[in-house]
């Protein structure tokens, strides 16, 4: 009796597919879990992860693919809190005392910390107006924090009418939030290398601080103000306590089993083919790009993405050395001498940048286990989204990378120390995240679109549901799991409604 019981409850619990494996799957999937789906996870690898998988290299080396700072640790206790569990015990968030080093042309290095008087001795070579404007920055984008807290972060943002709530246009137009980024910072700065180092934060969207508006100025305050931390033996911990919670709460995990097709009727999703089945749901969230879930999912051919309108993609090299190079902190940013033509190339002439921002990840410099000896380097350097290469351009972006590092930079032999190593393009990303063309943020983050985004909701197709970076402001880990969390809430608060309404009718 208890088992026809249990078998009936089975059959009335609704079934949901979540395309995709890396954070924000994930996160929808332990959400709508919670939320008495059945959950089934597809990922075409054969681990999950996506971009915070771990890659070793020659038996020794392990690298995080995308090794970015780590805000809002406490995203991810709300997470396990809400699906009634603590935190995993072998999931550490360490805070790190130097957010990220800087290094720019006239020699100066600038470290950026959250540590108030570490930060005051750090400001003492800029002029007193920018010292002033710093300390006012930090109040603005404080401001801009709390409203992005309240507006976009409190719940899911389904189009711009969710813009419309009680006192959100007034402070968006009190704040000036949607000009530029590079205009707002030029209230406070007019030093190139705070100009340049506050800018950055565009390109944590993927996108360039002349467009993106001034709302990205909440990662500054974010880094700045709460600091920034790092995963005790990296990313793939976190992947891992995610996914021990996930298969806990009842969460189906098929990897290795790439899914094929959406599958839907009557304007209404049915399911997906994947691995040669047909697999039945109710429920269907892509955490791939909205694009290339239109594209190679949902096969519209009548569908075009224009390439211009993508966020950028990067070159990511993986180098595992003999040696340490005790110059580099945790995160490092290594500047070009003219920004403003950087950000031209990247995003007005689509070319790969001849003198680009370089970012090199040091993760060795706390962990020296997850090395067999030196360091574990993570070099990489934003080039536009793209689905083809000249003959030869990413051994000579390689060339030039190295160069740059070692002879601008100071990196001294470093090409000499390298043991091992791995190089990967656009198509390389595609291929590993579902990212349209390599474009690890969909849609650039740019004008009045970054406020609104991609949908979290198909508008076409009913049960079909996106989360993810390229359906939610990027940034770091955090927002990808926000993403998911928000998706999932969405979808339980589009059921309720629908239970609602036909007991009414009822």
């Amino acid at each position: 009796m208890v088992a026809k019981m249990e078998e009936r409850a089975i059959t009335a619990m609704k079934k949901a597919i979540i395309i995709g494996g890396g954070l924000a799957g994930l996160v929808t999937a332990i959400k709508l879990a919670t939320m008495d789906f059945k959950v089934s996870l597809f990922e075409k690898e054969s681990k999950v992860g996506g971009s915070c998988r771990a890659i070793q290299l020659g038996g020794g080396y392990q690298f995080d693919l995308e090794p970015a700072p780590m805000m809002m640790p406490w995203v991810f206790e709300r997470i396990f809190r809400e699906a009634g569990s603590v935190v995993d015990p072998s999931l550490r968030f360490i805070p790190l005392p130097v957010n990220s080093r800087h290094f720019f042309y006239n020699k100066s290095i600038v470290d950026l910390t959250a540590d108030g008087e570490a930060m005051a001795d750090q400001l003492t070579g800029f002029s007193p107006e920018n010292r002033t404007g710093f300390l006012d920055y930090l109040y603005a984008a404080q401001t801009i924090y709390e409203w992005v807290e309240e507006t976009l972060l409190a719940s899911p943002t389904v189009g711009w009418t969710d813009l419309l709530r009680p006192g959100a246009v007034k402070s968006t137009w009190k704040m000036k939030l949607l000009q530029p980024l590079d205009a707002f910072h030029r209230r406070f700065f007019d030093d190139a290398r705070m100009l340049a180092m506050m800018n950055r934060y565009a390109t944590y969207v993927g996108s360039s601080p002349y467009k993106a508006p001034a709302v990205v100025a909440m990662f500054a305050y974010l880094e700045l103000v709460q600091g920034v931390s790092y995963v005790e033996g990296g990313n793939e911990r976190l992947i891992e306590a995610l996914v021990r919670l996930a298969q806990s709460r009842g969460v189906e995990l098929h990897t290795g089993c790439a899914v094929d097709e959406i599958l839907w009727s009557d304007r209404k999703v049915t399911g997906v083919d994947a691995g040669g089945e047909k697999w039945e749901a109710d429920i269907v969230v892509s955490c791939i790009d909205p694009i290339q879930t239109r594209v190679s999912l949902l096969k519209d051919e009548q569908y075009t993405p224009d390439m211009r309108q993508l966020s950028c993609s990067q070159v990511v090299g993986l180098l595992g050395c003999k040696e340490t190079y005790p110059v580099l902190h945790y995160h490092n940013y290594f500047y070009p001498r003219e920004m403003e033509r950087y950000y031209i190339d990247l995003f007005e002439q689509r070319e790969w940048p001849d003198a680009p921002l370089i970012y090199v990840g040091n993760p060795c410099l706390y962990e020296a286990d997850r090395t067999s000896a030196g360091c574990n380097l993570c070099v990489t350097a934003q080039v536009p989204a793209s689905f083809g290469l000249k003959p030869g351009q990413f051994e000579l972006y390689r060339e030039r990378l190295l160069y740059l590092l070692e002879r601008v930079w100071g990196l001294q032999g470093l090409s000499e120390q390298i043991e091992v190593e791995q190089w990967l393009g656009p198509l390389d990303l595609q291929e590993m995240t579902g990212a349209y063309g390599g474009a690890l943020n969909g849609r650039a983050f740019h004008g009045f679109r970054a406020a609104i985004r991609q949908p979290l909701k198909d508008r076409k197709r009913q049960g079909l549901y996106y989360a993810g970076a390229g359906a939610y402001p990027g940034g770091d880990q955090a927002m990808a799991a926000i993403s998911g969390l928000h998706t999932a809430q969405l979808i339980k608060l589009e059921e309720e409604r629908k239970e609602s309404k036909l007991t009414r009718l009822g």
